[in-house]
């Protein structure tokens, strides 16, 4: 029997057909045994009622009338809807589910507001509903800090409080459900034929997330890193292997080329990046620049030695990871 956080992001919420993807996995999971706690996003993206954005819109008006402990509470209301609807979700199912906001579960966090981090939770509260054959559902993105008042985690927030949970309640698994099968050596919605990959060591893991590639957020890697998590990331919608993220392991042969993260922040430019794994960027980032040229001359600056950035138009940015991915796919 296994102790498992399953991490579900707004789309898995998103709607009924959705939901009942994301029941039929916790369900799945109790059926083998295993003891499961639920972490969930605020549902959809702007112009969806409950969507973050949506609700910090709301404040926009007042200007300075709202400081950052305010826009912080605001934006953690995404989140509470998404915890109480799936909890309500469940139970009408026969699966007997609480929600729990970051004060129910007892989250500490601290830093920041919109870029704390989690530093402790109650694992007594969580455990006694799991005792009680209950699924505890938890906000994701928000946390307590050592003023009582609610801060969040940054964007993405929700698979730091997955992974840190995870570290500290002793699960097994960190099991992070999204759109897409997996990790990928880059963004199937950009490049088709990139591959999704069985295994990636935390710090590879962590220089795609950091570099963009928005499968997993960066800080949640870190903590896993630092914590010894091992996490899967899967999708919500099939029932296919995913990716385990989990310690270097020795003696394995590599390719030197390990994925293409797109960062599409700015709206109207991109930057596109080749990673190579650790020391091995070698003539790997002469070949990338002359890949890129037709796109991109523009490289950004990175303290990482074994990766090359490019700024594109971001029209340009599926076209330039496209053409590195093909100039290096078998590398």
């Amino acid at each position: 029997m296994a102790l498992i956080v399953q991490k579900f992001g707004g789309t898995s919420v998103a709607d009924e057909k959705a939901r009942e993807h994301l029941a039929a996995k916790a369900e799945a999971a109790r059926a083998r045994g295993d003891k499961v706690v639920l972490v969930v996003s605020a549902m959809g993206r702007r112009g969806a009622p409950y969507a973050t954005d949506t609700l910090l819109d709301l404040l926009s008006p007042f200007g300075n009338g709202a400081d950052a402990a305010n826009r912080d509470l605001m934006a953690s209301c995404g989140e509470i809807v998404s915890a109480c609807l799936v909890a309500a979700f469940l139970s009408s199912r026969g699966t007997p589910a609480v929600p729990m906001t970051a004060f129910t579960a007892g989250i500490r966090a601290e830093g920041p507001y919109g870029d704390a981090t989690p530093v402790a939770a109650d694992a007594a509260r969580i455990r006694a509903a799991l005792d009680a054959g209950k699924v505890p559902v938890v906000t994701g993105f928000q946390g307590v800090n050592p003023e009582g008042q609610i801060t969040t985690l940054g964007r993405g927030g929700s698979d730091t409080t997955a992974v840190a949970l995870a570290a500290f309640l002793g699960a097994d698994y960190a099991d992070i459900y999204t759109d897409v099968p997996g990790v990928a050596a880059a963004d199937p919605r950009i490049v088709p034929d990139a591959p999704f990959l069985d295994y990636l060591d935390y710090q590879s893991m962590y220089r795609l997330a950091a570099c963009g590639a928005r499968v997993l957020h960066d800080r949640s890697a870190r903590i896993a890193q630092e914590r010894g998590v091992r996490v899967r990331v899967l999708s919500t919608f099939d029932y296919k292997p995913g990716t385990l993220i989990g310690p270097e392991r020795p003696g394995t042969p590599e390719k030197a080329f390990l994925g293409i993260a797109v960062d599409k922040k700015n709206p109207e430019s991109s930057t596109v990046t080749i990673l190579f794994r650790t020391g091995r960027g070698g003539e790997g980032i002469g070949k990338a620049t002359q890949a890129a040229a037709p796109w991109s001359r523009d490289r950004v600056p990175t303290e990482d030695p074994d990766v090359a950035s490019f700024l594109c138009p971001a029209a340009s940015a599926p076209d330039l990871a496209q053409a590195l991915f093909a100039a290096f796919r078998t590398n």
